[in-house]
Parts: structure tokens; C-alpha cells; sequence
């Protein structure tokens, strides 16, 4: 496994990280633990949740692992966030991590889909902000952290006027990859960053038609391509994919052990044609059959970040 800091913090995460937001059945909260576990045995120690997916079933599992976790003595980081728009809303959100976490700290607290900088402030002493820091004063979140669309080097520039320590980029997040002031102000920042679900919510379901042209030689393999088109980039601190079963936990483990840096030329050349072909969905897009509408719609996404929404 490769570690890499992760912005500023003096924390060494994982450069794969595991969502537990895919986990969704009560009844196999036993087996996700045990898939928990097997990664955090392999080198994994960056785990996200959420509260909200699928009525907290991911945090559950996470909590049952925690226990193993914590009987080797190794470092762990957990990741969580909120949706709040207000002081209160997030403690109550917060708390509910905490309760079924089972802990006392979050590592990295994240504010999830901010679109802009009002979505902060309002409220002033009750706003959203107000409760970040009062958790963090509390002792309740080590690291605050943005989730954020907003684009251009807003986004970059918002997480440092208000203190935050790292970005966590989502679906959205390849679509950022491809627009160079967003890259050259992220690595220039000094922040934690976090990709999400890079190329849609996992690597095993019908991505491989649409994003084959990822890849950068025959013998490359669609996940180690998926994960190396990030690693290859020293600014990202954690790549975080849905993966369920101790199978694909270790495919993805492969592709970690497996890359050797992209020389800078070859990034350049492979982000060229990568973007490339992401232009070309304008076209390709209307000849998709429905079983792929949601990944469409994230390619359509991407390419109206870089050229702007179509024209009529």
C-alpha cells in the first residue's frame, strides 16, 4: 500500500480509501465489516461513511469493524459528513455518526454539496460554519473539510478563506481533473484532497464501455487504469472507491501495488486524449442506450464544466 499526506494535517492516509456508502442490506452488516477489516489488514486506514446512505447501514458495519481495528493497535482515519445547512443540524448530524460509529472523533468531518459561499455563513452565529468550528473547538472533528462544486478555483479558494483542510471531490471530481486552474490551484494549496467514486459509483458495474479510453495500454487493466489516472497525480491524497467484497478490495489493492508513475509527458498526452474523448459524448451521448443514462449524465456534466452548458 502507498501512503500520502494528506494536505497539512500530519496524517498519512491510505492512497486507496473505502466508502462504506455502497453497503446497503441489514442483514449483511456482518459480511461488510469482515470486508472492512480484510482492507484495513491489507493497508487500507482511510474509511468514509455517511449517516444518511441507506439509513447509516455503512456506518454500522464501520463500527464493527472499529473494534477489530482498534485490537491491532494501527492508525485508522474516519471520514464523515453532513448535508446541514445550519449549527444545529450539523451537531444533530454529527452526533448521529458519532452514536452509531461508536466513537468519539471524526478525522475528517466534511460540509457535502456547498455551491456557494453564502451556503456558510447564513445564520451567522448558528450557521453552518459556526458549527463546524465549535465541533472542532469541542473536540468532537480533527479535520474539517469541504465537499464542493463550485468551480473555477472558487472552490480552492473558499476552503482556505475559511480554514478548511481539505477538498473531497465527488462524482464531479473527474470533471475538475480536466480544467488546469482548479489543478494548479489544488496542488499549489496544500490541501487534503479526496476523490469520491472516481469515474462513477464503482469499478464493476457497466463503466468500462463508456470509459475504456482511460485506459493507456493494452495490457493495462480498466480498474488499474481507473486508479492510476489518479495516482499518477501527487496532489491527490486518497482515492475512495465502493468496494464491498474482500475480491475487489484486493483487485484494487493490485492496482496500488502495481503502478509506476506516469513520466509528465505521459500524463499531458493521456489528459489530452482523455479529454478528448470526454468532448466526444456531446455526440456519443445520444446513441447510449438507457442502462447507461446516470453515467451519461455524468459525462454530460463534465463536458459543461469545460466548454459550458450546449448551445440550443
Amino acid at each position: 500500500m502507498q501512503f500520502r499526506p494528506y494536505g497539512s494535517t500530519g496524517r498519512m492516509i491510505s492512497i486507496l480509501g473505502i466508502s462504506t456508502t455502497a453497503f446497503f442490506e441489514e442483514k449483511e452488516i456482518d459480511k461488510y465489516s469482515s470486508s472492512i477489516v480484510h482492507a484495513f489488514d491489507k493497508g487500507v486506514n482511510y474509511f468514509d461513511s455517511s449517516p444518511f446512505a441507506h439509513d447509516g447501514i455503512g456506518e454500522k458495519a464501520l463500527s464493527k469493524a472499529i473494534v477489530e481495528m482498534r485490537k491491532t493497535g494501527h492508525p485508522y482515519n474516519l471520514a464523515s459528513r453532513t448535508m446541514a445547512t445550519n449549527a444545529t443540524e450539523l451537531m444533530k448530524d454529527l452526533e448521529t455518526s458519532l452514536r452509531l460509529l461508536d466513537v468519539d472523533t471524526i478525522d475528517f468531518y466534511q460540509l457535502w454539496r456547498i455551491s456557494t459561499e453564502e451556503q456558510l455563513k447564513n445564520g451567522g452565529d448558528s450557521s453552518v460554519l459556526s458549527g463546524m468550528k465549535k465541533a472542532v473547538k469541542e473536540g468532537l472533528i480533527r479535520h474539517p473539510v469541504v465537499s464542493t462544486n463550485m468551480g473555477k478555483t472558487d472552490m480552492v479558494q473558499l476552503a482556505h478563506d475559511y480554514s478548511f483542510e481539505g477538498i473531497t471531490l465527488g462524482h464531479s471530481g473527474t470533471r475538475l481533473l480536466f480544467n488546469k486552474d482548479i489543478i494548479n490551484s489544488l496542488t499549489s494549496g496544500n490541501m487534503g484532497i479526496a476523490v469520491l467514486n472516481p469515474f462513477g459509483t464503482d469499478f464493476f458495474q457497466s463503466r468500462q464501455s463508456l470509459f475504456d479510453f482511460i485506459r493507456t495500454s493494452e495490457n493495462q487493466t480498466f480498474l488499474e487504469a481507473s486508479i492510476h489516472f489518479f495516482m499518477s497525480n501527487d496532489f491527490i491524497s486518497t482515492v475512495v472507491t465502493k468496494l464491498s467484497t474482500p475480491y475487489q478490495i484486493d483487485q484494487a489493492i493490485s492496482a496500488v501495488d502495481h503502478f509506476e508513475q506516469y513520466s509528465q509527458k505521459e500524463i499531458s498526452t493521456n489528459w489530452k486524449r482523455m479529454k478528448d474523448e470526454l468532448l466526444s459524448f456531446r455526440q456519443k451521448g445520444k446513441t447510449l442506450s438507457d442502462i447507461n443514462i446516470k453515467e451519461t449524465s455524468i459525462l454530460s456534466d463534465a463536458v459543461d464544466f469545460i466548454l459550458g452548458p450546449k448551445k440550443g
